[in-house]
């Protein structure tokens, strides 16, 4: 099949438009006209738009600061954007910046597959093909949903239509309409019609559509049980928990080409991209859009090409070139340990007491799979390296591959080090390394996320042309782990388990997997017998810690408040540890409409004010 991108030709004037081998590779070409989606080449560049689309949410900073900032996986980091702060600390307004990650670059997404699905049997394509366009239509409807509520379903020409008449006025469907009109039935399709193999490395397929059906069901019904809403078919939120849990079950017995990786580490390794555990995610390789479009290095030239580029491994990267004694002992490489240190986002205190607890950290794999907590020097591999060896904090010799900042697990050692400390890192007079125990852990100095790190083998030597570039690596959207964890909560909230697993069988899946060497019958007899709501939530932040999830975890489970409300941090350049609070509204429950739609439509000052959430 020929892959070409095509931009969206007719969109609602209101809704802005954003200006693989095996892999799908998306290449610029000339717009879609309505016509186009009568011909068989039509639908496929259509299909390939759709997922190029997917990159501009997935893997850009905007997605990471609406998802886990402000939530008890992360807070912003000293080098935060404005609109990051905001979202941080819920000073959110229809301005934020952020918003338009996923309003701006849903819409035209939808409109494709609004054409596709019209026009795909009388282009006479595969019913697959049109079943990926329900997929992704589902798919952008569930994610605006959770984000801002009942969304428009007109753009202009009618509901679910391609837009060949562009309107500058809108109305907003309810919620509930958003999920049986659009995400419910596209997605039950997408389950009946996709091959369980895509056609294609990291193309949609069927187990992916059960997974969001799957969690769509759940979302649905944690929906309806908090506001008390009569479902429009009479059925009650348990039996749609019991949907959830059925359809999950389906996914993981028949899971496919699918399957869980050996260990945790595999799932995220670098040079594990693509694996079988990963049912969709977002790409971002050397042959795809990302590159043709901006420079030969990735990073881009032009604020679109940024927008676009996967920057997660920048985002919770520390500063760990931090000069000891005026000598910088680690260099910048991309390598999944030190990509370029941005510091956006940062872990909370609590993510090392309470999320990935000492306690726990000799049998689950989960904490070393996901941070960094050691960094050594590289300063000798460098080709402008003079062949003097550099000094550590008491004089000792740092050669390659020495410790140079250190994350012990406990605080065991604090007092000592507060007092000989000095600077952004503490020290020992013994030792010729940084150390930061876990309550002096800051907005600067952290165990950056090792999970996302950049891995590329074209260069990887400190002074290599790709060190400062965006990474090439897929995003991960959804993950079998993840089916897992869902079926466990559809259990947790009631649904029937007698004929297939438990909340625990399933919950002891991830965690038996997760186990070190010999000690995956240790993780399974620490799980405790009765499996609750807290328990899943934080074994999802365990398996999926920063992966675009967190703050939509929360928000389905009526958990915002209680797991957010308050976290702990030290300031930078400070070891002393300041406990924050979030004030932390129902309404924050929903994000704003951004302004920018505002801007675009004609509707009265009343209806604009309507079609606002509340409390914006």
């Amino acid at each position: 099949m020929k892959n070409i991108f095509l931009s969206a030709f007719v969109v609602a004037a209101l809704f802005i438009t954003p200006s693989c081998s095996d892999i799908l590779d998306e290449q610029p070409r000339a717009e879609m006209t309505p016509e186009f989606f009568s011909t068989v080449e039509g639908i496929e560049s259509g299909l390939s738009s759709v997922y190029s689309q997917l990159r501009w949410i997935h893997g850009p900073a905007g997605m990471m600061y609406l998802s886990t900032a402000g939530t008890d996986e992360a807070t912003y980091g000293d080098n935060k954007d404005g609109y990051g702060l905001n979202l941080d600390t819920y000073n959110i307004t229809s301005g934020n910046d952020g918003l338009g990650t996923i309003w701006n670059n849903t819409f035209p997404a939808i409109n494709t597959c609004n054409g596709i699905i019209e026009k795909g049997d009388e282009a006479g394509v595969d019913a697959s093909l049109i079943a990926e366009a329900k997929f992704f239509r589902a798919y952008n409807y569930f994610l605006l949903v959770t984000t801002f509520g009942g969304v428009p379903l007109d753009l202009g020409s009618g509901e679910l239509m391609f837009n060949t008449t562009p309107s500058r006025y809108s109305t907003r469907n309810t919620t509930q309409e958003v999920y049986t009109k659009v995400i419910f039935p596209d997605l039950e399709d997408a389950v009946d019609e996709l091959p369980s193999t895509p056609r294609l490395t990291s193309a949609t397929n069927k187990i992916a559509a059960q997974h969001f059906l799957a969690k769509a069901y759940l979302t649905y019904g944690w929906w309806l049980e908090r506001t008390g809403e009569t479902d429009t078919d009479g059925l009650t939120s348990a039996q749609y928990y019991q949907m959830a849990y059925d359809v999950a079950v389906a996914a993981i017995q028949n899971p496919g080409p699918f399957a869980l990786q050996a260990t945790f580490r595999d799932v995220n390794l670098g040079s594990n991209d693509y694996n079988s555990e990963i049912l969709l995610c977002a790409d971002h390789t050397s042959s795809s859009y990302v590159y043709d479009e901006s420079t030969a290095n990735s990073w881009g030239s032009n604020a679109s090409s940024n927008m676009k580029s996967n920057r997660s491994s920048f985002a919770m990267n520390m500063d760990f070139e931090l000069a000891v004694n005026g000598n910088k002992f680690i260099y910048r490489q991309a390598i999944q340990e030190v990509g370029r240190p941005w510091r956006l986002i940062t872990p909370t205190h609590e993510v090392f007491t309470n999320t990935f607890p000492v306690s726990d950290r000799d049998m689950d794999t989960r904490f070393s799979g996901t941070f960094v907590t050691v960094y050594k020097a590289n300063y000798q591999g460098r080709t402008a390296w003079d062949g003097t060896v550099l000094k550590g904090m008491n004089g000792m010799d740092i050669n390659n591959g020495d410790t140079v900042f250190y994350f012990p697990p406990t605080d065991a050692d604090k007092a000592s080090l507060m007092q000989e400390s000095s600077g952004k890192f503490g020290y020992f007079s013994n030792k010729a390394y940084g150390v930061w125990t876990p309550s002096m852990i800051s907005r600067h100095n952290y165990p950056s996320v090792w999970k996302f790190g950049p891995y590329r083998t074209d260069d990887i030597t400190p002074d290599g042309p790709y060190k400062n570039d965006a990474s090439t690596r897929p995003f991960p959207i959804a993950k079998l782990s993840e089916t897992y964890l869902i079926a466990a909560e559809a259990a947790v909230k009631g649904a029937n388990t007698q004929a297939n697993y438990t909340a625990k069988d399933l919950v002891n899946v991830i965690r038996r997997r997760a186990g070190a060497p010999d000690h995956g019958d240790d993780m399974v007899a620490a799980t405790p017998a009765t499996i609750d709501i807290d328990y899943v939530l934080m074994e999802r932040s365990r398996e999926l810690y920063g992966e675009n999830l967190r703050w939509y975890d929360l928000t389905r489970t009526g958990k915002l408040e209680e797991y957010a409300g308050e976290y702990t941090i030290c300031e930078t350049n400070s070891f002393n540890a300041v406990t924050h609070t979030r004030e932390i509204q129902s309404y924050h429950y929903l994000r704003p409409i951004p302004a920018s739609q505002f801007d675009n439509m004609d509707n009265t000052d009343a209806e604009k004010e309507a079609y606002q959430n509340p409390g914006y």
